[in-house]
C-alpha cells in the first residue's frame, strides 16, 4: 500500500469525449483511449466532481452495451474495468438510493442474459475493486474509504448481484436440460454464461466480511499478522485453525496492495443474517450440485474447461462449510438448530450424489485430479465445520452432541458417513492399484513416488476429517468419565434418545468401517515396501540415496500413522491381532532366510532382494505399533493410553494381551537383528529397521517398563508382570538389562551409522529421565561394564554422538550410590581431561596442530564437555563446576592457538552457553567461587575477542559457522544474566552480594561488547542473530541498568541503536516484541535515572538514536501494514520515545499535517493528537512512570494504554494510509 506524502493531480482532462475513440480501426488504441478516461478521472476526481463522474460511467455503460458484439473482447473487458473503478471512486459520495439504481442496472442487464453480458462483466470488477485484494486498482485514498466501501456495499448491492448470478445460473441449468437432445450450437453460449455467473459466486462465497466487532476493526486497521518465527511453517495439521473472519486489510506479503484478502482460505466466510434465504434455500444449494454436473459437459469447450468446472467445484466447497450463529440465526434456539439440520440434510444429500459417482469412475483417470481433491476437501469442510458447530438442543438434561446431532436430526447421516468411509478405502485402493499397474513409472516420475500422488493427497483430506469424528467421541467420552456419578441414573431408560446411546452406536459403526481402512491401508504400504525396495542391479545406488537425503518415516508420515493409531484404538483387539500376525509372520520369514544364507540352500541375490523387502515391511509395522501403543509428548509425561489399558484389562493372561506380546516381539527382532560382528549374518542386516525399533523402545520403554501404578485407577496384571518392578512381582529389571545389552551389542555391530547410535544413545537419555528406570539401571550390574565399555571405546564412534552419550552416562550416574556416582564422575572426567591433555600437553603439538585427527580428537572433547554440562543437577553440580575451571586454562590455549579458526572457537563458546544455561550460580558454596566463575567467563571472552578481532570482517555474512559461533556467544550471554540474577527484579536488588553482582555485570556487559565488536554489521542483521541479540539487549536493558551505561563504549551503543532500528517493523513477530520492549525498558530508564552524567558523545548517540526510533516507529505505526498484536507493545514504546523528546514528536507530527490537501485533513489529525495527548496526561501509567523513585524503573504498563492508543492509531491510520 503507498501513503500520501504530498497532494499531487495530474492535469485534468477537460471535455474528454469518451466516444472519440469508437472510430478508430486500432484495436490497441481503443484500449488505451480506456485506461486513459480512467487514469483521468481517478487522478482528477474532485476536480470532475460527483456528477460528472457517474454521468461519465452511465455513458461508459451504455456505450459498452451498444457495441458488446463490436468491440474487441479485451476491449470491453478493458471498457467494463473502467465502469467499476469510476463506481467505486463515486461510491462513498453517492446517495444510496443512485447505488441502488445502478446496481439494480447490472442485476437486470445479469437476468437478461445477453452475449457478451456487460452487466456480469461489470458485477465481477465491481466486487474485485470493493474487496481489495492483488486486483484492486490504485485510487489514492485512505484506508476509511476503502473499508466505508465495502462496509456499505456487501450486505446490500453486493446480495442483489449474487441473487442475479443465481438467475443465470437456474436459468442455464434449465436451457442446458431442454438442449440434451438438441444440436450442440448454443451449448457455447450457455458454458460462457454460467462460467461468468459461476466467478460472481466464487468470489461472493470467498468474500471477507467486515465486523461490527471492535477487535476485528482494530485487526483490519493494522493489516496482517506477521511471522511469529524467522523459520519454518508448522506442520500442515495445524495451518487450518485459521479464518478469514477478520477485516484483513493487506496481502500476504505485507506490500499492501490487497487491502481486504485474508491470508487463509480454507473456511468459509462468516455470512451476515440476511444472507440466510439465499444460501440456507435447500433449492439453491442443490442447484450448486446440479450445476456442477452440467459444467463436466462443457469440457467440450477448451475455453471453458477446466475453469468452469474447477469454479464449480470451489463453491460447493465453500457452501459446504457454511457457519456462524448469525446465518442460522432464528427467533428461538429450536428454530435455529431446524435450519441447521435441514442444511446438513440438503448438503448430505448432495454429497452423498457425488461420492457415489467419483466412487463410480476410475480414480486416477485424467483429468480425475480436480474432481476427486475438490471432492474429499468438501467432505472435510462440512463434517469439521458441523462438528465445531454447538447444538442448542437439549435430551436427557444434557445438550445434544453435535455429532449426535447429526445422526439423530437427518436420517441421511449413517448412510453419509458410511459413503465416506467407502471413498477412503477407495482412495487407499486406488493407490495400492497404481503399484500393480503400468502407471506407477509415471507416476514416479511426475511426483517421486505414490505418496505425493493427488489420490494420497485426497486421502489426507478425509483422513483429517475422520481424525476429527473420532476424537470428538474420545473427548466427550473423556468428559462424560470425569463427570461420572454426578448424573448418574439420569439416563435409566435404554430407549431414550441421548448422547451416549448415540454416540455408542456410531462408535460401533466406526469400529466397523475401521477394520476396513486398517487393511486398506496396511496393503497399501506393503505394495509400497515392494516398489521401494530396489533390484539388485541398483541397490547399492539407491539405498545411497534413500539413507543420505530421506527424512525418517516417522516424520514425514506421522500424520498417517496417527491416523491409523486412532483406528485401531477403536477395536485393539483385533488391530493388534493383525499387526502380530504381521509382525511374527515376517519375523519368521527373516529368520528362514537367514537360515538359508547359513547353510547356503539358496542363491545370495534372491535372498538378499527377499531379505530387503522384509526388513522395509517389518519396518513400517513396527511404526504402526509405536504409534498404537503410545502416544508422542515432549512436555508432559506420557500414560499409557485409556484404550489400551481397557484392552489389556481384559485379557486374561500374558500370554493373550497383544499389547505384552507386541513388545516382547519388537525386543525379540533386536536381538536377532544384532548378529556379532563376526557373523556372516551381519552383512544381511538393516540399520534402517534397527533404528526403527530402538526409535519404538524409545516411545514405549519410558511409558511401559517400570510403570507407576498410582498413576493409573487400574493396571492389567500381565502389563505388571511383563514390565512391572520386582516389589510388585513384575520382570521389569530383566527387560531394562536385556536393553542395556542390546545397546551394547548396537554399538558393536552398527558403529559407524551416526542415526543408529543416535537413537540407542535417546532411549538412555529417555530411561535416566525416569527415575525409577534411572535407578534400576545404575543399580544393576551391567551399568558399570557399560560404563567402561563407553569410556573404553567412545574413539571409535563417530564425534558427533560423542556429548550425547556422556550427557546419558552423567544423567544416569546421578541416580547411582555417592560412592559409584563419584566413581562414574572421574571416569567421565579423566576422560574429557585426556581429551585434552594428550594433545595440548604433547611436545609436538604446535608443530602438529592444524592436523585432521588431532583437531577431531579435541572436538570430541569439546562435545564431550557439553553434554556433561548438559548433564547437570543438584548431584554433580560441584564437581562440573570443578571441572569447567580446571579446563579452563587449556580453553585459554586453544583459543590462542586455534583463534583464527571457526571449529575450535565456536565449540568453546557452545561449552561456555551451555556452563551459563545448566549450572547454577547460586549453587556454588561461596563469594569468592562466584567470582571465580564470572573472572573464568570473562578470561575466556577477553582471549576470543583478542583472537577474533579483525578477522570477522573477512568471513561471509551468511557462513554458517560463523552466524552459529555468533548466536552461541549471544545465548551464552543471555543465559549468564538468567543464572546471575535468579528472581532478581533488576540490578538494583540482586540475588547475590552486591560486589559479586557487579562482578557479573562487568562480564555480561563485556561479553556484549564482544559481540560487536567480533561481528559485522550485517551479520547482526540476519534474522536469527537479530532475534536473539535484541533479546539480549531487552534483558540487559531490564537487569543491568545502569552497569550498561557506565561500562558499554560509547560507538557501540550507536551499534545498538541501529540494531534497535532494524528491529521496527520487522516482518518477524518476535523481532517486533523484542524491540519495542527493549525501547521501552531503555527509554523509562532514561526519562527518570537520566544519563547526565555520562560523555557528551554518550549523550549525543541517544539523542539521535531516539529521535531516528522515533520517527521510524511513528511512521510503522500510521502507514505500515502492522500486526495488530504488537500495536500495544509498539505504541508503549512509541509513547515513552515522545516523553523522552516531545519536541521532536510534535515535529513528526507536523510533517503529517503538512501532507494533507485540506484544512479538514488537518483538522481532523490535529483534534486526534490532542484527544491522545490528554488522554496520556490522565493515564495513569504515564503518571507513575513520571513520579517513581525507583532508581530502575518498569516500563510502561501497555494494557493501561491500550483504548487511547487504538483509538489514536485507528482514527490517523484511516486518513493517512493510501492505496
Amino acid at each position: 500500500m503507498e501513503f500520501i506524502r504530498a497532494p499531487f493531480y495530474q492535469d485534468i482532462i477537460k471535455d474528454s469525449d469518451p466516444w472519440s475513440f469508437v472510430n478508430s480501426n486500432v484495436p490497441t488504441a481503443k484500449f488505451f483511449a480506456v485506461r486513459g478516461i480512467k487514469e483521468a478521472v481517478t487522478a482528477s476526481y474532485a476536480a470532475i466532481g460527483l456528477v460528472n463522474a457517474l454521468a461519465l460511467r452511465d455513458e461508459l455503460f451504455q456505450l459498452a452495451l451498444a457495441n458488446s458484439r463490436s468491440f474487441e473482447s479485451f476491449v470491453l473487458d478493458s471498457l467494463c474495468w473502467v465502469i467499476a473503478v469510476i463506481t467505486k471512486r463515486a461510491w462513498v459520495d453517492t446517495p444510496e438510493e443512485q447505488r441502488l439504481a445502478f446496481t439494480q442496472t447490472l442485476c437486470e442487464d445479469i437476468v437478461r442474459h445477453t452475449t457478451p453480458c456487460i452487466g456480469m462483466i461489470t458485477a465481477t470488477y465491481l466486487i474485485d475493486e470493493i474487496a481489495g485484494g492483488s486486483k484492486c486498482s490504485q485510487f489514492r485514498l485512505p484506508w476509511e474509504f476503502h473499508y466505508t466501501c465495502k462496509t456499505t456495499f456487501e450486505n446490500v448491492h453486493m446480495l442483489h448481484i449474487f441473487e442475479a448470478a443465481l438467475k443465470v445460473i437456474h436459468r442455464q441449468l434449465q436451457r442446458s436440460a431442454e438442449m440434451q437432445h438438441a444440436p450442440s450450437g448454443g451449448s457455447h453460449t450457455i458454458a460462457y454464461e454460467r462460467r461468468s455467473a459461476l466467478h460472481i459466486a466464487d468470489r461472493v462465497l470467498n468474500w471477507a466480511f467486515t465486523s461490527s466487532d471492535e477487535s476485528k476493526v482494530i485487526a483490519a486497521s493494522f493489516g496482517h499478522s506477521k511471522g511469529r518465527s524467522g523459520g519454518g511453517n508448522t506442520s500442515k495439521a495445524g495451518q487450518r485453525g485459521s479464518s478469514r473472519d477478520s477485516d484483513n486489510l493487506d496481502d500476504g506479503d505485507g506490500s499492501g496492495s490487497a487491502i481486504f484478502e485474508s491470508e487463509f482460505r480454507n473456511r468459509t466466510p462468516l455470512f451476515p443474517r440476511n444472507w440466510q434465504s439465499l444460501l440456507l434455500s435447500g433449492e439453491i444449494l442443490t442447484m450448486f450440485f446440479s450445476v456442477y454436473e452440467a459444467t463436466l459437459s462443457d469440457q467440450m469447450h477448451a475455453y471453458f474447461s477446466p475453469g468452469s468446472t474447477h469454479l464449480a467445484l470451489q463453491c460447493l466447497v465453500q457452501v459446504s462449510g457454511i457457519r456462524g450463529k448469525d446465518i442460522f440465526a432464528s427467533a428461538d434456539a429450536k428454530g435455529s438448530d431446524e435450519l441447521r439440520a435441514e442444511f446438513a440434510r440438503v448438503i448430505m444429500r448432495n454429497q452423498l450424489q457425488m461420492i457415489r459417482h467419483v466412487c463410480s469412475m476410475d480414480l486416477v483417470s485424467e483429468g480425475s485430479e480436480d474432481m476427486v481433491v475438490a471432492t474429499t476437501q468438501m467432505i472435510r469442510r462440512f463434517i469439521e465445520t458441523q462438528l465445531e458447530e454447538p447444538s442448542s438442543t437439549v435430551v436427557a438434561n444434557q445438550r445434544l452432541h453435535s455429532l449426535a446431532f447429526l445422526v439423530i436430526g437427518i436420517p441421511e447421516a449413517h448412510e453419509y458417513f458410511g459413503e465416506v468411509s467407502k471413498f477412503i478405502c477407495m482412495l487407499l485402493n486406488s493407490a495400492a492399484g497404481i503399484l500393480r499397474s503400468d502407471m506407477l513409472q509415471r507416476v514416479d516420475d511426475d511426483f517421486g513416488d505414490v505418496d505425493n500422488y493427488f489420490v494420497m493427497q485426497a486421502f489426507d483430506e478425509l483422513a483429517n476429517a475422520w481424525s476429527t469424528v473420532i476424537n470428538q467421541i474420545r473427548e466427550w467420552e473423556y468428559l462424560e468419565e470425569a463427570a461420572a456419578g454426578t448424573n448418574s441414573g439420569s439416563n435409566g431408560d435404554d430407549k431414550q434418545v441421548s448422547n451416549q446411546s448415540v454416540l455408542s452406536s456410531f462408535t460401533h459403526f466406526l469400529v466397523t468401517t475401521a477394520y476396513l481402512i486398517r487393511s486398506e491401508y496396511i496393503q497399501l504400504r506393503m505394495l509400497m515396501c515392494e516398489d521401494s525396495v530396489p533390484s539388485n542391479s541398483s541397490r547399492a545406488e539407491t539405498f545411497s540415496i534413500d539413507q543420505g537425503l530421506l527424512a525418517k518415516d516417522y516424520v514425514v508420515y506421522e500424520d498417517q500413522l496417527q491416523f491409523f493409531a486412532l483406528l485401531a484404538r477403536l477395536d485393539l483387539r483385533t488391530s493388534l491381532d493383525r499387526m502380530y500376525e504381521n509382525l511374527c509372520s515376517r519375523c519368521n520369514a527373516l529368520q528362514e532366510e537367514f537360515k538359508s544364507i547359513e547353510s547356503g540352500t539358496a542363491g545370495e541375490s534372491y535372498n538378499q532382494h527377499t531379505i530387503d523387502l522384509l526388513h522395509e515391511q517389518t519396518q513400517w509395522i513396527v511404526l504402526m505399533i509405536g504409534f498404537t501403543l503410545c502416544d508422542s509428548g515432549t512436555s508432559e509425561r506420557v500414560l499409557i493410553p485409556k484404550p489400551v489399558l481397557e484392552y489389556s484389562a481384559a485379557c486374561s493372561n500374558t500370554g493373550q494381551d497383544l499389547t505384552v506380546q507386541c513388545i516382547m516381539v519388537l525386543l525379540k527382532m533386536l536381538e536377532f537383528e544384532l548378529v556379532s560382528p563376526s557373523s556372516p549374518l551381519a552383512a544381511y542386516g538393516s540399520p534402517l529397521l534397527v533404528e526403527t525399533l530402538f526409535w519404538a523402545l524409545r516411545r514405549i520403554a519410558p511409558v511401559y517398563f517400570l510403570l507407576d501404578r498410582s498413576d493409573y485407577r487400574e493396571v492389567s496384571k500381565s502389563t505388571i508382570t511383563a514390565f512391572g518392578s520386582t516389589g510388585d512381582g513384575g520382570n521389569g529389571s530383566a527387560i531394562i538389562n536385556g536393553v542395556l545389552d542390546l545397546v551394547k551389542r548396537t554399538f558393536d555391530l552398527w558403529s559407524a551409522e551416526e542415526d543408529v547410535l543416535q537413537m540407542c544413545v535417546s532411549i538412555l537419555l529417555a530411561l535416566g529421565q525416569r527415575t525409577a528406570i534411572a535407578r534400576e539401571i545404575t543399580s544393576s550390574p551391567q551399568f558399570t561394564p557399560l560404563m567402561q565399555y563407553f569410556t573404553s571405546n567412545i574413539g571409535q564412534f563417530p564425534e558427533a554422538i560423542h556429548g550425547s552419550i556422556i550427557e546419558a552416562l552423567a544423567l544416569l550416574a546421578c541416580h547411582s550410590s555417592s560412592a559409584d556416582h563419584e566413581r562414574c564422575f572421574s571416569d567421565l572426567k579423566t576422560l574429557i581431561l585426556r581429551s585434552f591433555s594428550q594433545v595440548v600437553h604433547s611436545s609436538d603439538f604446535m608443530a602438529r596442530h592444524q592436523d585432521a585427527r588431532l583437531v577431531n580428537q579435541l572436538l570430541g572433547g569439546l562435545d564431550m564437555m557439553d553434554g556433561l554440562l548438559s548433564a547437570a543437577n543438584f548431584r554433580n553440580m560441584d564437581a562440573i563446576f570443578g571441572l569447567f575451571f580446571e579446563v579452563q586454562p587449556l580453553f585459554e590455549q586453544l583459543l590462542t592457538v586455534y583463534g583464527h579458526g571457526d571449529e575450535i572457537p565456536c565449540e568453546i563458546i557452545q561449552v561456555m552457553e551451555s556452563a551459563a544455561r545448566y549450572l547454577d550460580v547460586s549453587s556454588l558454596p561461596d563469594d569468592e567461587h562466584m567470582l571465580r566463575f564470572s573472572h573464568c567467563f570473562r578470561t575466556l571472552l577477553r582471549k576470543y575477542q583478542t583472537s577474533a578481532v579483525g578477522r570477522s570482517t573477512s568471513q561471509s555474512d551468511t557462513d554458517i559457522e560463523s552466524l552459529s559461533k555468533i548466536t552461541s556467544l549471544i545465548s551464552a550471554i543471555s543465559y549468564l544474566v538468567h543464572n546471575e540474577m535468579g528472581f532478581a527484579p533488576n540490578e538494583a536488588s540482586p540475588s547475590i552480594p552486591k560486589a559479586v553482582a557487579d562482578d557479573f555485570g562487568e562480564t555480561e556487559v563485556f561479553g556484549l561488547y564482544c559481540v560487536h565488536v567480533t561481528a559485522d554489521s550485517s551479520q547482526l542483521l540476519t534474522p536469527n542473530v537479530l532475534r536473539i541479540h535484541i533479546q539480549l539487549i531487552s534483558e540487559m536493558a531490564q537487569y543491568r541498568m545502569p552497569s550498561l551505561i557506565r561500562w558499554l563504549p560509547t560507538e557501540i551503543w550507536a551499534q545498538i541503536m541501529d540494531v534497535l532500528l532494524a528491529g521496527i517493523d520487522h516482518g518477524i513477530y518476535d523481532i517486533g516484541h523484542r524491540t519495542y520492549e527493549a525501547i521501552s525498558r531503555l527509554g523509562a530508564y532514561v526519562k527518570v535515572a537520566g544519563i547526565g552524567n555520562a560523555p557528551a558523545e554518550l549523550r549525543d548517540v541517544f539523542s539521535r538514536g531516539f529521535k531516528q526510533l522515533l520517527s521510524k516507529l511513528l511512521q510503522a505505526l500510521l502507514f505500515s501494514p502492522f500486526d495488530v498484536e504488537l500495536v500495544e507493545y509498539a505504541g508503549t514504546a512509541l509513547v515513552t520515545l515522545g516523553l523522552l523528546d516531545p519536541s521532536h514528536l510534535q515535529t513528526c507530527f507536523q510533517d503529517l499535517f503538512a501532507q494533507g490537501d485540506s484544512a479538514a485533513f488537518a483538522e481532523r489529525l490535529s483534534s486526534t493528537l490532542t484527544k491522545f495527548n490528554s488522554d496520556l496526561e490522565a493515564s495513569d501509567a504515564v503518571r507513575g512512570l513520571l513520579k517513581t523513585v525507583e532508581p530502575i524503573p518498569d516500563p510502561i504498563d501497555s494494557a493501561e494504554l491500550r483504548q487511547p492508543l487504538f483509538e489514536f492509531l485507528v482514527n490517523t491510520r484511516a486518513v493517512l494510509r493510501i492505496k
